[in-house]
């Protein structure tokens, strides 16, 4: 079995931490309200998933890539958007696009949708910076996206439309319509203020074997983000045992951590995840022994 030493961070994926109000969460980032696609506002319905995802560095040049490789087995944990008698809206956790290639993924029984955040497109008016000049925007509305499998932008233009188009006249509607009903709630107070209570997980990629006669940057990334309230990262197994010693050195002071290690072996159970919440920023030497070969390299933790 796997065990952790010195220090008690192993925790059930279900677990909550740090759940915190934040009605605004980060004021720039995006939420996402889900909509049928019809010529009259009405929430998504079903049972749906919905589906968050980030990749790439913005130091390295990434092709557009539309495919979706594989989803979490879980999805965001949506909230609603109205109290009381107002329709049933949910709308995801506030977001942004922190990596070049972001999507939202939206899969309701066969079908699925993939909205691409990142990449730039015309006729940003169903956006919420452009919106609020019109709204009340002490609480930032979501985006209004209705669900039609394929490929599309924010706006509702699909990625096979000409690149001129200015985007999709029935998602402008709806939007409109959704704006008033925003306008009717925030005067009423009917709002629902969003809770920090996310999960984020995580797989630690290691970087790749050092070459002979070269001494390359070995780092391995860990970008936690502010709107997740527990961060869970898998250590993957290198060989059928090994042993990752991690020292920590922190950059702000008084952030001071014992060392971890992480024994792990063949026969552990695939759904070990560690929290690293509490984790300190910093670049943090790892020693990684596996089947009794040793190498070494950095943890960036941010």
């Amino acid at each position: 079995m796997r065990t952790l030493l010195l220090i008690p961070l192993l925790v059930l994926l279900g677990s909550v931490h740090g759940q915190h109000l934040d009605p605004d969460q980060q004021p720039y980032w995006t939420r996402y309200t889900f909509v049928e696609d019809s010529s009259v506002l009405i929430p998504l319905k079903g049972d749906y998933q919905v589906h968050y995802l980030q990749s790439g560095m913005w130091w390295t040049y990434m092709p557009p890539d539309h495919r979706i490789q594989g989803l979490p087995e879980k999805g965001l944990r949506l909230q609603p958007v109205f109290s009381n008698d107002l329709p049933m809206f949910q709308a995801t956790p506030a977001r942004g696009t922190e990596q070049p290639d972001v999507k939202v993924v939206v899969v309701r029984e066969q079908d699925t949708m993939v909205v691409t955040l990142s990449t730039y497109f015309q006729g940003m008016g169903s956006l919420v910076n452009e919106r609020c000049k019109k709204l009340d925007c002490t609480r930032r509305p979501p985006v209004v996206l209705p669900f039609r499998p394929g490929l599309y932008f924010p706006n509702g233009r699909s990625l096979y439309q000409d690149p001129e188009s200015i985007g999709d006249p029935l998602t402008t509607s709806l939007t409109e319509q959704f704006d008033a009903l925003w306008k009717k709630a925030m005067k009423e107070e009917r709002v629902v203020p969003q809770l920090n209570t996310d999960t984020c997980q995580q797989e630690l990629v290691l970087p790749p074997d050092p070459e002979p006669n070269r001494t390359p940057m070995r780092d391995a990334w860990v970008l936690r983000s502010p709107y997740c309230g527990t961060h869970l990262v898998h250590f993957p197994l290198k060989g059928s045992r090994c042993t990752y010693n991690i020292t920590f050195f922190p950059y702000s002071p008084g952030k001071d951590m014992d060392p971890v290690t992480l024994d792990t072996s063949a026969l552990d159970d695939v759904n070990y995840w560690l929290d690293i919440t509490e984790w300190p920023i910093g670049d943090h030497p790892v020693r990684l022994v596996a089947d009794g070969v040793e190498e070494t390299f950095t943890l960036k933790l941010r």
